[in-house]
């Protein structure tokens, strides 16, 4: 035989093998949640299923007398029912955005869906009477961050815009309610109820966010 095969030191070294698991540890998968933002499709089945879970909130509608409203919505997950008049406004609702203001009566935190051309027809304020854990778990499940919004003071020339503009057919009503939905083999329903208790901060709250907003405080939730 050859020098080289009786010579092992002639050999080449056997690679070093790793210690185990470094391998894996090295090209192990990384799972990373997406980044909150600032704006959300409207994926209104699953929103049903958070709704409820707020408990008494104060909702804001834009009604429009010149177009009839939608009662039905069809998305990727089925389709959604909305049994109330007031919740009917969500059938022309294509996004969600969310906010946060800091006002004179503390931290103020809503919803606002909105149409195709990105203009606002309906909000979701938050009262004292809120499950705010039930908020912050829908917020991380929506991956929804609020932005901060500035408080703008009252001013006489914005509230004759908005009169002129409730004159002309496009108002704005606010009710307090909860959210009840429901499922039936083919479709959800999602409807709206009065809260079965509201606090008097609650109560004040809310006709201080209707005043703000220059809309009308609709009681009972039925109403008209």
């Amino acid at each position: 035989m050859s020098d080289y095969h009786d010579d092992r030191n002639a050999l080449p070294p056997d690679p070093a093998e790793p210690p185990f698991g470094a391998w894996s540890e090295a090209n192990a998968p990384r799972s990373e949640a997406p980044p909150p933002r600032a704006s959300a499709a409207l994926d209104l089945p699953r929103l049903a299923e958070w709704l409820p879970r707020l408990g008494a909130v104060l909702w804001l509608e834009r009604r429009e007398r010149r177009s009839p409203p939608l009662r039905a919505l069809i998305g990727a997950r089925g389709i959604v029912l909305l049994e109330h008049p007031s919740l009917a406004v969500l059938g022309r609702c294509v996004a969600i955005t969310a906010h946060t203001a800091v006002t004179p009566q503390g931290p103020r935190e809503w919803l606002s869906f909105r149409d195709t051309k990105d203009e606002v027809r309906a909000k979701l304020f938050l009262l004292p009477d809120t499950d705010y854990l039930a908020w912050d778990e829908m917020a991380a499940a929506t991956r929804l961050a609020p932005t901060r919004e500035d408080t703008p003071g009252w001013h006489a020339h914005t509230a004759f815009l908005r009169g002129a503009l409730a004159r002309f057919g496009t108002a704005w009503c606010a009710r307090v309610l909860r959210f009840d939905a429901g499922r039936l083999p083919w479709l959800r329903t999602l409807d709206a109820q009065p809260p079965l208790r509201l606090s008097l901060l609650g109560l004040e709250l809310a006709r201080t966010i209707a005043r703000s907003e220059s809309a009308e405080l609709v009681s009972p939730l039925h109403s008209a």
